[in-house]
């Protein structure tokens, strides 16, 4: 009986070390440059050393209106002929000689035939690279862009849907779907695989003390070293803010130790340098069979995160195999989470941090703070958000959060009032749980009426994902604390696909720009223009506009020049502990 066949959580420690056969100097199979293609905005084809096509990515059957793309083996240049504006044929783009290369330095724009003889509507740019082996041209390398600024936003909002802007991984769930996909043909017993959870450790520390910034770029270098560890047919993903899941594909037992030892030995030599600083980081994993015998693929994820906390539980750089036992790790890890946030109300352990959302014109005064919580643990270290607020949710203890948070939210404000300070706005958020709670608004507006705390000067924040999977509930409680003087913004705008359908039916006063976009808008045109139209419909609806994850000077003086209302991140001012909140008797 094999080890992923017992019907428990199986330790991992002590494996082994095996030679590492992705070292510098092996090769990737072609499968991995393939899906990278595949997913990328542009058409791209190549060809061998003779000018026959090898290879097309969707891309290309989009902009010749074929979408079963070009033939491979076919000469190129009579499968792509190209035409100028006056409806002429363009010379060849490739020689078919072998040893020349006509095209090393070619650019050019051109026109598509579609189907039918007809030309595509908008022009194509056309570059040509060639890959030599000393004189010899091995292969051409030929990307088609189009022109169209509408096309490539529809193509790059596309691919944002289903891809992690920071580390270009798929996202979870592009992940899931191909998980299901994997899982539908394992009826054939022959078929093994191995799916993998991976938790960083000390991510958090290295965002909360460094920066947004810095913790970006520890993902991304953490990224590009363990992606070295992996082969081209495995399933690379990012599920969570320090979470990503690999699928490796046909994987044996033995195969998969290989794996995972690669994977802790190559985090173990790593050292993250930030601005003098140098961080260390580590891996929990968690690994689950997917075979004929698996369920679904949401099962499959919620069980490899099981064994990833319970290898997270027994300390850094551990691993756990997890198989039949899921329900007593569910029963486990509920049962610490359960008592340690039920403990920490109890104990009065739970912190406000608040964080300023400042104004964009004039002195960029602060117009409000957002209030952020924490919990401290036991041992006195302040525990973030992400580690407890997500089993909050998952176990049905967020309403009982979201209650504490507003009432001593009012009660600070009241105290602050009483001490004759500066009246101070806070936004408060509110999760998709407690917005579904039909008392949840009388609760609020029975706290805000005890602490005589004006309602002008309290702001909701719900996501659009939790509002738009409550609308009804959302619209109701909206409307009842926007009647009492209350007002509202909807936070990470830009994140769903339905945003622009439902933006309409939300009465929202502001609108949060979601940080994917803003963080990268001085580097991608993309983003910049999404932020840009974002700001301009949310100014003709008469919404305010607020940019999240600003950590330079330079992207603040963009957003003025774009005129988006208010600004708010880590270049701004870090989330700091509140005040000394009010006696809660």
């Amino acid at each position: 009986m094999s080890d992923f066949d017992r019907k428990s959580v199986t330790d991992l420690g002590a494996l082994p070390l095996v030679e590492d056969p992705f070292a510098p100097g092996s090769s990737f199979s072609l499968s991995a440059a393939e899906r990278a293609l595949g997913e990328v905005a542009d058409g791209v084809l190549i060809t061998d050393g003779a000018g026959r096509i090898t290879y097309c990515n969707p891309l290309v059957g989009e902009l010749t209106g074929d979408p079963s793309g070009l033939v491979p083996g076919q000469p190129l240049d009579e499968q792509l002929p190209l035409w100028n504006g006056r409806g002429e044929r363009l010379p060849p783009l490739l020689s078919a000689t072998p040893g020349r290369d006509p095209a090393g330095a070619l650019e050019l724009t051109a026109y598509l035939q579609r189907p039918g003889g007809s030309e595509a509507p908008a022009p194509v740019s056309v570059r040509v690279g060639a890959v030599q082996d000393g004189p010899a041209v091995e292969s051409y390398v030929i990307i088609l862009r189009d022109t169209s600024a509408a096309r490539r936003i529809s193509s790059r909002l596309s691919w944002q849907n289903t891809h992690d802007a920071l580390t270009r991984l798929p996202n979870r769930q592009l992940f899931e779907s191909e998980l299901q996909a994997t899982l539908s043909r394992c009826l054939d017993k022959r078929h093994h695989h191995v799916l993998l959870y991976l938790d960083v450790y000390q991510f958090k520390v290295v965002n909360d003390t460094l920066g947004y910034r810095a913790g970006d770029q520890l993902l991304v270098q953490l990224v590009e070293l363990l992606g070295r560890c992996l082969s081209g047919g495995d399933l690379f993903a990012r599920v969570g803010s320090d979470e990503f899941a690999i699928l490796l594909r046909d994987c044996s037992i033995e195969e998969a130790r290989r794996v995972v030892l690669r994977l802790r030995e190559a985090v173990k030599g790593f050292s993250f340098q930030w601005e003098g600083s140098d961080s260390r980081v580590a891996l929990s994993i968690g690994a689950v069979t997917v075979d004929s015998h698996a369920s679904s693929a949401s099962e499959l994820l919620a069980s490899a995160n099981d064994a990833c906390s319970a290898a997270r539980d027994q300390g850094r750089n551990r691993v756990k195999l997890f198989s039949d036992s899921r329900k007593v790790l569910e029963k486990r890890r509920q049962t610490i989470w359960v008592q340690e946030i039920h403990a920490a109300l109890r104990d009065d352990r739970l912190l406000l941090h608040r964080q300023p959302v400042v104004s964009l014109a004039g002195e960029q005064a602060v117009h409000h703070y957002e209030v952020l919580v924490r919990m401290r643990g036991r041992d006195g270290d302040v525990i973030p958000p992400g580690m407890f607020l997500p089993a909050a949710e998952r176990y049905g203890l967020i309403e009982e959060v979201d209650r504490w948070v507003i009432r001593r939210v009012f009660r600070q404000m009241a105290s602050e009032q009483a001490a004759g300070k500066e009246a101070a706005s806070y936004a408060v958020n509110i999760s998709g749980l407690s917005l579904g709670d039909e008392s949840f608004a009388d609760y609020v507006l029975a706290e805000l009426a005890d602490a005589g705390v004006a309602p002008s000067l309290v702001q909701f924040e719900i996501t659009e994902t939790s509002a738009i999977n409550n609308l009804q509930r959302a619209l109701i409680f909206i409307h009842r604390l926007r009647a009492a003087g209350c007002s509202f913004a909807l936070d990470d705008f830009g994140q769903g696909a339905s945003s622009l359908a439902y933006l309409r039916q939300l009465p929202v006063d502001y609108l949060k720009i979601d940080g994917s976009f803003v963080r990268n808008m001085l580097e991608d045109e993309i983003d910049s223009a999404m932020v840009s139209t974002i700001d301009h419909l949310a100014k003709r609806m008469g919404i305010s506009t607020i940019a999240e994850y600003v950590e330079t000077p330079e992207l603040m003086a963009k957003l003025q020049q774009m005129g988006v209302d208010y600004a708010q991140g880590f270049g701004i001012a870090p989330a700091a502990p509140f005040p000394p909140q009010a006696s809660d008797s």
